[in-house]
């Protein structure tokens, strides 16, 4: 299945179809680690639309091959039911990784793709990322989302940790859709403003962590949010984000403080890994499970996930009110173990 735009459409089909909330689906493999296992992403991808997501983001960092990769990009695509939105991840270890994964993503018809920038990139000035990022849009067609984070390492390029002209001048690409924006921290609002006054009508703007997302949206609109683990907390985010898009504040809010104690937990669980420049994507398929996505382990080398860290979330989650399993013991082999 081809694309379903043209590289000169992408902007306005940003504007105009890009409504709500991308979550995250992470591959599950066999139970002895061999492949992907089918049936269980199939499950994921379709409870992620069940659950009211815009879209999700196959993920990559989770111990698949590329060949493996592309082949996830296939079953998720295949499996999405009509209207809901599949998002390749761009993270590899090479530029020449990261080509294939597009072609391959552009070939199932995806809807967009999220820039990553490989650990063999070390740019010297920002126009270097300029120029790298360029290639990957001028190579392919895919609506892309731009990825400012403190991950990549950019700290000595600019203070807020990715050069804000940077991404200025990518927002100007044709085929540039959104900016994923997660720098300056502490100042995370200040980059905001400035990014929106630099580029806010080339890119939507968004920030990814949904506990912002209420002043965001009073703030400026924002229309779509992504990418993030964002079924953690089952369908309420999407509940939520919008309800308060339909002026029903009163009842989006309710909903958004109705599982604090979730959110609490997993911001504790977050500072355990901090400063790692890695996501215990382990925590993140437990806390799927608990809210009835397959779950299981991913490929290793991945963060393990401590006992201590299951009853804390779990206990957050509960507190919430969530419906979860009363027990963990089908969290390693998953719902539907091959």
């Amino acid at each position: 299945m081809a694309l379903a735009y043209h590289r000169t459409e992408v902007k306005e089909r940003a504007r105009t179809e890009w409504h709500g909330l991308c979550n995250v689906t992470l591959p599950s493999f066999t139970n002895d680690f061999t492949g992907l296992a089918e049936a269980a992403i199939r499950h994921d991808v379709r409870r992620a639309a069940q659950l009211g997501y815009w879209g999700t983001l196959l993920a990559a960092e989770c111990g698949t091959t590329t060949r493996e990769y592309v082949r996830f990009l296939e079953m998720g695509a295949d499996a999405a039911p009509e209207g809901f939105r599949m998002v390749a991840h761009l993270s590899a270890t090479t530029l020449e990784e990261m080509l294939v994964v597009a072609d391959a993503a552009a070939g199932v018809g995806v809807e967009a793709a999220l820039v990553s920038y490989p650990p063999t990139f070390a740019p010297t000035n920002a126009g270097d990322i300029v120029e790298f990022t360029r290639h990957v849009a001028e190579r392919t067609d895919l609506a892309l989302i731009l990825f400012a984070v403190t991950t990549w390492g950019f700290r000595s390029l600019h203070p807020s940790h990715f050069p804000p002209d940077a991404i200025a001048d990518m927002a100007k690409f044709d085929t540039a859709a959104a900016v994923k924006y997660e720098a300056n921290s502490p100042g995370l609002v200040a980059g905001l403003a400035d990014l929106l006054r630099r580029c806010g009508d080339h890119v939507l703007v968004e920030c990814p962590m949904e506990q912002h997302a209420p002043g965001l949206i009073d703030w400026f609109g924002m229309q779509w949010m992504g990418t993030s683990a964002y079924e953690s907390f089952g369908d309420r985010p999407p509940r939520w984000f919008r309800l308060l898009h339909e002026g029903r504040w009163d009842e989006g809010m309710e909903l958004y403080w109705s599982y604090q104690a979730a959110r609490e937990a997993k911001g504790g669980f977050h500072q355990t890994f901090s400063g790692a420049n890695l996501i215990h994507r382990v925590g993140w398929k437990y806390l799927s499970w608990l809210n009835g996505f397959n779950g299981g382990l991913l490929r290793m080398p991945q963060m393990r996930l401590s006992p201590g860290q299951m009853r804390a979330l779990r206990m957050g989650l509960a507190s919430s009110g969530f419906d979860i399993p009363e027990e963990d013991v089908g969290f390693l082999v998953g719902r539907n173990p091959s």
